[in-house]
């Protein structure tokens, strides 16, 4: 059985009902996109069960984060770390490391908690951001407010501009020096 067929196995039994975009994700696209250097997709497996089975996943990829034309140049300079223009222009977008796909399989949802995958998410993607730099970390998500609050206790702001209905909410983190510096000096 190629590594393919044995994945394709694995993500078979996810179960997410409650956010069928999160489910239709890995099993549909995550090997596409993966093959096609798109994103990475990291499965958790329960470590104290002996057959594999995958208990949450998380995607990361590369993104452009386009600047609202009403912020500030304040706020610009809070992303970008060091000034709000660039040769006299005003800065309109920032690379970002996306939190594409988020979940946890509902067959196991007791084997781990959503603080457990963003633990493995976010050191994940601190090992990233060490080989390749980086300041703003970017997730999109549905309007229902336990989302915005569980994204909200880990540094992610929602960012302010009109939204239409039914619209993902774009919500960012932006590293901070202490941040960024230890993961360094720890290596």
């Amino acid at each position: 059985m190629s590594d393919e067929n044995k994945a394709q196995k694995l993500i078979s039994i996810f179960v997410c009902k409650r956010d069928p975009d999160i489910e239709n994700f890995l099993k549909e696209k995550a090997i596409i996109f993966e093959k096609l250097g798109k994103s990475r997709t990291f499965l958790i497996f329960d470590e104290e069960d002996e057959k594999f089975k995958v208990v949450a996943y998380f995607t990361l990829a590369l993104q452009i984060l386009k600047i609202p034309e009403e912020f500030s140049n304040r706020k610009i300079k809070i992303f970008d770390g060091f000034n709000a223009k660039i040769n006299g222009k005003r800065i309109t977008e920032f690379p970002t490391i996306l939190i594409g796909q988020f979940g946890k399989n509902e067959l196991f949802k007791d084997c781990i908690t959503g603080d457990k995958v963003m633990r493995y998410c976010l050191g994940v993607m601190l090992e990233g951001q060490i080989r390749l730099g980086g300041r703003i970390v970017m997730l999109e998500c549905k309007d229902i407010p336990y989302l915005l609050d569980f994204y909200e206790r880990y540094g992610f702001l929602k960012i302010e501009k009109d939204y239409e209905v039914g619209e993902l909410i774009q919500l960012v983190k932006v590293l901070q020096k202490d941040e960024i510096i230890n993961k360094v000096i720890k290596l």
